[in-house]
Protein backbone atom coordinates (compact mmCIF):
# COMPACT_ATOMS: atom_id res chain seq x y z
CA UNK A 1 0.00 0.00 0.00
CA UNK A 2 1.23 3.48 -0.84
CA UNK A 3 -1.01 6.27 0.22
CA UNK A 4 1.20 9.23 -1.39
CA UNK A 5 -1.61 10.00 -3.77
CA UNK A 6 -4.20 10.21 -1.11
CA UNK A 7 -1.84 12.78 0.49
CA UNK A 8 -1.07 14.51 -2.75
CA UNK A 9 -4.95 14.85 -3.28
CA UNK A 10 -5.51 16.21 0.08
CA UNK A 11 -2.64 19.03 -0.61
CA UNK A 12 -4.16 19.42 -3.90
CA UNK A 13 -7.70 20.10 -2.36
CA UNK A 14 -6.96 22.57 0.08
CA UNK A 15 -4.93 24.40 -2.69
CA UNK A 16 -7.86 25.09 -4.43
CA UNK A 17 -10.79 25.76 -2.50
CA UNK A 18 -10.94 23.83 0.85
CA UNK A 19 -9.50 25.51 3.82
CA UNK A 20 -8.38 22.14 5.65
CA UNK A 21 -9.33 18.64 5.62
CA UNK A 22 -8.09 15.37 7.57
CA UNK A 23 -8.50 11.93 6.96
CA UNK A 24 -7.86 8.05 8.61
CA UNK A 25 -7.76 4.91 6.16
CA UNK A 26 -8.73 1.54 8.18
CA UNK A 27 -8.28 -2.00 6.58
CA UNK A 28 -8.41 -5.44 8.47
CA UNK A 29 -9.26 -3.36 11.49
CA UNK A 30 -5.89 -1.82 11.58
CA UNK A 31 -5.53 2.28 10.74
CA UNK A 32 -3.25 2.46 7.54
CA UNK A 33 -3.10 6.30 6.42
CA UNK A 34 -3.61 9.53 8.84
CA UNK A 35 -3.21 12.87 7.26
CA UNK A 36 -4.23 16.08 7.70
CA UNK A 37 -3.62 19.13 5.08
CA UNK A 38 -4.26 22.84 5.70
CA UNK A 39 -6.29 24.43 8.58
CA UNK A 40 -8.60 24.26 10.88
CA UNK A 41 -8.72 27.83 11.28
CA UNK A 42 -7.24 29.71 8.51
CA UNK A 43 -7.18 33.20 10.09
CA UNK A 44 -5.17 32.32 13.25
CA UNK A 45 -3.27 29.52 11.59
CA UNK A 46 -3.93 26.52 13.43
CA UNK A 47 -3.76 23.95 11.47
CA UNK A 48 -6.32 20.78 10.95
CA UNK A 49 -6.03 17.62 13.22
CA UNK A 50 -7.57 14.95 12.93
CA UNK A 51 -8.20 14.12 16.97
CA UNK A 52 -8.41 17.41 18.61
CA UNK A 53 -11.18 19.30 16.30
CA UNK A 54 -14.29 18.53 16.68
CA UNK A 55 -17.04 19.27 13.51
CA UNK A 56 -20.53 19.04 12.72
CA UNK A 57 -20.84 15.59 10.59
CA UNK A 58 -23.99 16.34 9.39
CA UNK A 59 -25.73 13.75 7.29
CA UNK A 60 -22.70 11.34 8.20
CA UNK A 61 -24.79 11.38 11.51
CA UNK A 62 -27.39 9.10 9.10
CA UNK A 63 -25.16 5.86 9.15
CA UNK A 64 -24.84 5.82 12.95
CA UNK A 65 -28.27 6.97 13.12
CA UNK A 66 -29.16 3.70 11.28
CA UNK A 67 -27.00 1.58 13.33
CA UNK A 68 -28.09 2.71 16.86
CA UNK A 69 -31.65 1.37 15.51
CA UNK A 70 -30.65 -1.45 13.58
CA UNK A 71 -29.49 -3.18 17.41
CA UNK A 72 -33.01 -2.70 18.34
CA UNK A 73 -34.42 -4.41 15.07
CA UNK A 74 -31.35 -7.64 16.28
CA UNK A 75 -33.69 -7.43 19.14
CA UNK A 76 -36.73 -7.48 17.63
CA UNK A 77 -38.19 -4.66 18.90
CA UNK A 78 -39.19 -3.45 15.74
CA UNK A 79 -39.41 -4.88 12.18
CA UNK A 80 -38.99 -2.60 8.70
CA UNK A 81 -42.60 -3.54 7.99
CA UNK A 82 -44.09 -1.96 11.02
CA UNK A 83 -46.32 1.26 10.69
CA UNK A 84 -44.22 4.26 12.35
CA UNK A 85 -47.74 4.82 13.99
CA UNK A 86 -47.16 1.58 16.42
CA UNK A 87 -44.46 3.94 18.01
CA UNK A 88 -45.46 7.14 16.91
CA UNK A 89 -49.44 7.40 16.87
CA UNK A 90 -49.64 11.08 15.55
CA UNK A 91 -48.10 9.89 12.34
CA UNK A 92 -51.39 7.70 11.57
CA UNK A 93 -53.88 9.16 9.56
CA UNK A 94 -51.04 11.05 6.73
CA UNK A 95 -51.98 13.51 4.15
CA UNK A 96 -50.46 13.83 1.40
CA UNK A 97 -50.05 16.93 -1.40
CA UNK A 98 -51.43 15.87 -4.92
CA UNK A 99 -52.36 18.54 -8.07
CA UNK A 100 -56.27 18.14 -9.58
CA UNK A 101 -56.59 17.60 -13.20
CA UNK A 102 -56.36 22.04 -12.99
CA UNK A 103 -53.05 21.87 -11.30
CA UNK A 104 -54.33 23.08 -8.11
CA UNK A 105 -52.96 21.59 -5.35
CA UNK A 106 -55.09 19.17 -2.98
CA UNK A 107 -54.83 17.22 -0.25
CA UNK A 108 -55.63 13.66 0.24
CA UNK A 109 -55.04 10.55 2.42
CA UNK A 110 -52.25 8.22 2.24
CA UNK A 111 -52.63 5.15 0.18
CA UNK A 112 -51.05 3.64 3.29
CA UNK A 113 -49.45 4.40 6.42
CA UNK A 114 -45.73 5.26 6.61
CA UNK A 115 -43.24 1.93 7.68
CA UNK A 116 -40.41 1.57 9.57
CA UNK A 117 -38.20 0.74 6.28
CA UNK A 118 -39.89 3.88 5.20
CA UNK A 119 -37.72 5.82 7.34
CA UNK A 120 -34.23 4.06 6.65
CA UNK A 121 -34.49 4.10 2.76
CA UNK A 122 -35.67 7.40 2.44
CA UNK A 123 -38.82 6.67 0.49
CA UNK A 124 -41.35 8.07 3.02
CA UNK A 125 -42.87 11.14 1.23
CA UNK A 126 -41.21 13.85 4.10
CA UNK A 127 -39.05 16.43 2.71
CA UNK A 128 -36.06 18.66 4.17
CA UNK A 129 -38.46 21.48 4.90
CA UNK A 130 -37.70 22.71 8.25
CA UNK A 131 -39.88 25.75 8.73
CA UNK A 132 -43.19 24.12 7.68
CA UNK A 133 -45.80 25.67 10.23
CA UNK A 134 -46.02 23.12 12.64
CA UNK A 135 -41.93 22.34 13.30
CA UNK A 136 -41.90 26.17 13.22
CA UNK A 137 -44.68 26.87 16.24
CA UNK A 138 -43.41 23.89 18.22
CA UNK A 139 -39.64 24.91 18.14
CA UNK A 140 -40.81 29.02 18.97
CA UNK A 141 -42.85 27.03 21.79
CA UNK A 142 -40.05 25.23 23.25
CA UNK A 143 -37.17 26.61 22.12
CA UNK A 144 -34.08 26.59 23.26
CA UNK A 145 -34.81 23.22 25.01
CA UNK A 146 -36.32 21.54 21.90
CA UNK A 147 -36.44 17.68 22.37
CA UNK A 148 -37.47 15.38 19.50
CA UNK A 149 -40.18 13.92 20.51
CA UNK A 150 -42.12 16.89 20.43
CA UNK A 151 -40.49 18.17 17.21
CA UNK A 152 -41.11 15.25 15.60
CA UNK A 153 -44.89 14.80 16.45
CA UNK A 154 -45.80 18.46 15.31
CA UNK A 155 -44.30 17.08 12.07
CA UNK A 156 -47.15 14.51 11.89
CA UNK A 157 -49.41 17.48 10.97
CA UNK A 158 -48.01 18.58 7.65
CA UNK A 159 -48.98 16.82 4.79
CA UNK A 160 -46.12 14.62 2.65
CA UNK A 161 -44.58 15.62 -0.61
CA UNK A 162 -46.23 11.61 -2.28
CA UNK A 163 -47.78 9.02 -1.31
CA UNK A 164 -45.33 6.52 1.05
CA UNK A 165 -42.91 4.20 -1.32
CA UNK A 166 -43.55 6.00 -4.07
CA UNK A 167 -40.37 7.52 -4.63
CA UNK A 168 -36.99 8.59 -2.46
CA UNK A 169 -36.35 12.01 -1.58
CA UNK A 170 -33.83 13.08 0.77
CA UNK A 171 -35.61 14.81 3.80
CA UNK A 172 -36.12 14.07 7.79
CA UNK A 173 -36.76 10.52 7.46
CA UNK A 174 -34.30 9.71 9.76
CA UNK A 175 -34.87 12.61 12.53
CA UNK A 176 -38.33 10.64 12.66
CA UNK A 177 -36.07 7.59 13.26
CA UNK A 178 -34.98 9.01 15.79
CA UNK A 179 -37.70 9.56 17.45
CA UNK A 180 -38.82 5.89 16.87
CA UNK A 181 -35.91 4.99 18.59
CA UNK A 182 -36.41 7.06 21.47
CA UNK A 183 -40.70 5.47 21.57
CA UNK A 184 -38.92 1.87 21.47
CA UNK A 185 -35.75 2.04 23.76
CA UNK A 186 -37.43 4.70 26.35
CA UNK A 187 -33.66 6.66 26.05
CA UNK A 188 -32.56 9.20 23.65
CA UNK A 189 -31.34 8.48 20.20
CA UNK A 190 -27.64 9.67 21.93
CA UNK A 191 -28.06 7.86 25.08
CA UNK A 192 -28.96 4.63 23.17
CA UNK A 193 -25.92 5.40 20.61
CA UNK A 194 -23.19 6.33 23.21
CA UNK A 195 -24.28 3.09 25.30
CA UNK A 196 -24.08 0.98 21.95
CA UNK A 197 -21.28 2.69 19.67
CA UNK A 198 -20.11 5.13 21.13
CA UNK A 199 -18.95 4.01 24.80
CA UNK A 200 -17.79 -0.03 23.41
CA UNK A 201 -15.49 2.36 20.70
CA UNK A 202 -13.99 3.94 23.62
CA UNK A 203 -15.15 7.71 21.80
CA UNK A 204 -15.00 10.46 24.03
CA UNK A 205 -15.50 13.20 21.94
CA UNK A 206 -18.82 11.86 19.94
CA UNK A 207 -22.11 12.50 20.53
CA UNK A 208 -25.63 13.84 19.40
CA UNK A 209 -25.38 18.10 19.81
CA UNK A 210 -22.73 20.54 21.06
CA UNK A 211 -21.63 21.01 24.75
CA UNK A 212 -20.83 24.52 24.49
CA UNK A 213 -18.10 23.95 26.41
CA UNK A 214 -16.60 22.10 23.75
CA UNK A 215 -16.98 24.95 21.42
CA UNK A 216 -12.97 25.74 21.18
CA UNK A 217 -12.22 22.55 20.01
CA UNK A 218 -14.43 23.15 16.84
CA UNK A 219 -12.76 23.76 13.51
CA UNK A 220 -14.10 26.84 12.32
CA UNK A 221 -17.10 26.51 10.13
CA UNK A 222 -16.58 27.81 6.34
CA UNK A 223 -18.73 28.29 3.20
CA UNK A 224 -16.96 28.75 -0.36
CA UNK A 225 -18.15 31.86 -2.07
CA UNK A 226 -18.87 31.05 -5.91
CA UNK A 227 -18.98 34.90 -7.04
CA UNK A 228 -15.50 35.87 -5.43
CA UNK A 229 -13.81 32.51 -5.71
CA UNK A 230 -12.75 32.02 -2.47
CA UNK A 231 -14.14 30.36 1.17
CA UNK A 232 -15.01 32.51 3.84
CA UNK A 233 -16.08 31.76 7.77
CA UNK A 234 -19.45 30.88 7.59
CA UNK A 235 -21.65 33.62 9.62
CA UNK A 236 -22.86 30.91 11.74
CA UNK A 237 -20.63 28.69 13.57
CA UNK A 238 -23.81 26.45 14.14
CA UNK A 239 -25.60 23.30 13.14
CA UNK A 240 -29.29 24.55 11.33
CA UNK A 241 -30.40 20.70 11.75
CA UNK A 242 -30.17 20.90 15.92
CA UNK A 243 -32.86 22.96 16.84
CA UNK A 244 -32.72 22.89 20.74
CA UNK A 245 -30.23 21.27 23.54
CA UNK A 246 -32.70 18.40 24.43
CA UNK A 247 -33.22 17.24 20.17
CA UNK A 248 -30.88 14.59 18.44
CA UNK A 249 -31.22 14.75 15.11
CA UNK A 250 -30.78 11.96 13.67
CA UNK A 251 -30.53 12.87 9.85
CA UNK A 252 -27.67 15.51 11.14
CA UNK A 253 -27.11 15.91 14.26
CA UNK A 254 -23.55 14.47 15.24
CA UNK A 255 -20.46 16.36 16.56
CA UNK A 256 -17.27 14.12 16.56
CA UNK A 257 -13.13 14.53 14.85
CA UNK A 258 -12.14 12.31 11.97
CA UNK A 259 -10.65 10.18 14.18
CA UNK A 260 -13.27 8.70 15.56
CA UNK A 261 -15.61 8.97 13.63
CA UNK A 262 -13.40 6.41 11.37
CA UNK A 263 -13.43 4.01 13.73
CA UNK A 264 -16.80 3.98 14.00
CA UNK A 265 -16.63 3.20 9.66
CA UNK A 266 -13.96 0.81 10.73
CA UNK A 267 -16.30 -1.20 12.74
CA UNK A 268 -18.82 -1.38 9.65
CA UNK A 269 -16.09 -2.37 7.47
CA UNK A 270 -15.72 -5.38 9.97
CA UNK A 271 -19.18 -6.39 9.23
CA UNK A 272 -19.90 -4.96 13.03
CA UNK A 273 -17.27 -6.51 14.79
CA UNK A 274 -14.64 -4.30 17.61
CA UNK A 275 -10.84 -5.05 17.70
CA UNK A 276 -12.22 -6.63 20.86
CA UNK A 277 -14.07 -9.09 18.91
CA UNK A 278 -17.06 -8.11 20.58
CA UNK A 279 -19.79 -6.98 18.07
CA UNK A 280 -22.31 -3.79 17.82
CA UNK A 281 -24.25 -5.58 14.59
CA UNK A 282 -24.67 -8.99 13.33
CA UNK A 283 -22.34 -9.53 10.22
CA UNK A 284 -25.47 -10.47 8.20
CA UNK A 285 -26.79 -6.82 9.83
CA UNK A 286 -24.06 -4.96 8.12
CA UNK A 287 -25.15 -7.04 4.75
CA UNK A 288 -28.65 -6.12 4.87
CA UNK A 289 -27.54 -2.28 5.83
CA UNK A 290 -26.06 -2.12 2.42
CA UNK A 291 -28.18 -4.00 0.27
CA UNK A 292 -29.83 -1.98 -2.25
CA UNK A 293 -33.48 -1.59 -1.49
CA UNK A 294 -34.70 1.04 -4.24
CA UNK A 295 -37.12 -0.64 -7.00
CA UNK A 296 -35.89 0.42 -10.43
CA UNK A 297 -38.70 3.68 -10.13
CA UNK A 298 -37.43 4.38 -6.91
CA UNK A 299 -34.05 4.71 -7.86
CA UNK A 300 -34.44 7.17 -10.76
CA UNK A 301 -35.21 9.97 -7.92
CA UNK A 302 -31.81 9.43 -6.57
CA UNK A 303 -30.07 11.61 -9.46
CA UNK A 304 -27.48 13.22 -7.54
CA UNK A 305 -24.40 13.56 -9.88
CA UNK A 306 -21.87 11.98 -7.33
CA UNK A 307 -24.01 9.22 -6.39
CA UNK A 308 -24.05 7.72 -10.30
CA UNK A 309 -23.87 3.64 -10.04
CA UNK A 310 -25.39 3.74 -6.58
CA UNK A 311 -28.32 2.56 -5.41
CA UNK A 312 -29.79 3.56 -1.80
CA UNK A 313 -29.64 0.77 1.44
CA UNK A 314 -30.49 1.33 5.41
CA UNK A 315 -29.48 5.10 5.54
CA UNK A 316 -26.55 4.51 3.27
CA UNK A 317 -25.31 4.90 -0.86
CA UNK A 318 -24.83 1.31 -1.75
CA UNK A 319 -22.82 0.59 -4.88
CA UNK A 320 -24.59 -1.50 -7.33
CA UNK A 321 -22.94 -0.60 -10.82
CA UNK A 322 -19.03 0.54 -10.69
CA UNK A 323 -18.97 0.66 -14.62
CA UNK A 324 -22.35 3.09 -14.42
CA UNK A 325 -20.96 5.11 -11.50
CA UNK A 326 -16.89 4.82 -12.80
CA UNK A 327 -15.68 3.93 -10.20
CA UNK A 328 -13.09 1.40 -8.77
CA UNK A 329 -14.97 0.24 -5.49
CA UNK A 330 -16.64 -3.24 -5.76
CA UNK A 331 -20.63 -3.77 -5.36
CA UNK A 332 -21.72 -3.51 -1.72
CA UNK A 333 -19.28 -0.26 -0.87
CA UNK A 334 -21.75 1.75 0.83
CA UNK A 335 -21.59 5.24 2.93
CA UNK A 336 -22.30 8.71 3.11
CA UNK A 337 -21.69 12.67 2.80
CA UNK A 338 -22.59 15.42 5.06
CA UNK A 339 -23.19 18.72 4.39
CA UNK A 340 -19.72 20.35 5.95
CA UNK A 341 -17.84 18.01 3.52
CA UNK A 342 -17.53 14.53 5.59
CA UNK A 343 -16.91 11.27 3.47
CA UNK A 344 -17.54 7.57 4.35
CA UNK A 345 -16.62 4.63 2.61
CA UNK A 346 -17.02 1.47 3.66
CA UNK A 347 -16.10 -1.82 1.75
CA UNK A 348 -16.44 -5.32 3.89
CA UNK A 349 -15.17 -7.09 1.23
CA UNK A 350 -11.85 -5.74 1.26
CA UNK A 351 -12.08 -4.93 5.12
CA UNK A 352 -11.26 -1.01 4.21
CA UNK A 353 -12.85 2.39 5.21
CA UNK A 354 -11.77 5.79 4.59
CA UNK A 355 -13.92 8.91 6.44
CA UNK A 356 -12.40 12.00 5.40
CA UNK A 357 -13.91 15.17 6.27
CA UNK A 358 -13.60 19.34 5.80
CA UNK A 359 -15.85 21.89 7.80
CA UNK A 360 -17.44 24.08 4.91
CA UNK A 361 -20.61 24.45 3.69
CA UNK A 362 -21.99 23.60 0.18
CA UNK A 363 -18.95 20.92 0.36
CA UNK A 364 -18.39 20.24 -3.04
CA UNK A 365 -19.07 16.64 -2.61
CA UNK A 366 -20.03 16.03 -6.55
CA UNK A 367 -16.32 16.68 -6.72
CA UNK A 368 -14.66 15.01 -3.75
CA UNK A 369 -16.66 11.82 -3.39
CA UNK A 370 -15.77 10.56 -6.83
CA UNK A 371 -12.39 11.33 -6.56
CA UNK A 372 -11.13 10.20 -3.33
CA UNK A 373 -12.98 7.07 -3.64
CA UNK A 374 -10.67 6.16 -6.81
CA UNK A 375 -7.72 7.62 -5.28
CA UNK A 376 -7.72 5.24 -1.96
CA UNK A 377 -8.74 2.41 -4.33
CA UNK A 378 -5.20 2.82 -6.37
CA UNK A 379 -3.46 3.23 -3.12
CA UNK A 380 -4.51 -0.07 -1.50
CA UNK A 381 -3.61 -2.38 -4.53
CA UNK A 382 -0.79 -4.54 -4.15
Amino acid sequence: MDFKKLEDFMDHLTSWRIPGCACRVYMNGEKVFSYASGYADVENKIKMDAEHHRMFMYSISKIITCATALSLWEEGRFTLNDPVSRYLPKWSDMKVKERDCDGNEIIVSAKREITVGDLFTMTSGLDYNCDSPSMTAARNATAPHCDTMTIMNALAAEPLNFHPGERWCYGLSHDVLGAVIEAISGKTLGELAKERIFDPLGLEKTAYGLDEAYRDEMAVQYCYNDEKGCFEKNWSQDNWAIFGDRYCSGGAGVVSTVDEIAKIMSVLANKGKLPSGKRILASRTVDLMRSPFLSSNQVKSLDWGHLKGYNYGLGVRTMYDPMGGGSSSPKGEFGWTGAAGGVAIIDPDNKLALFYAHHMINNQEDYVLPRIRNVLYSCIDE
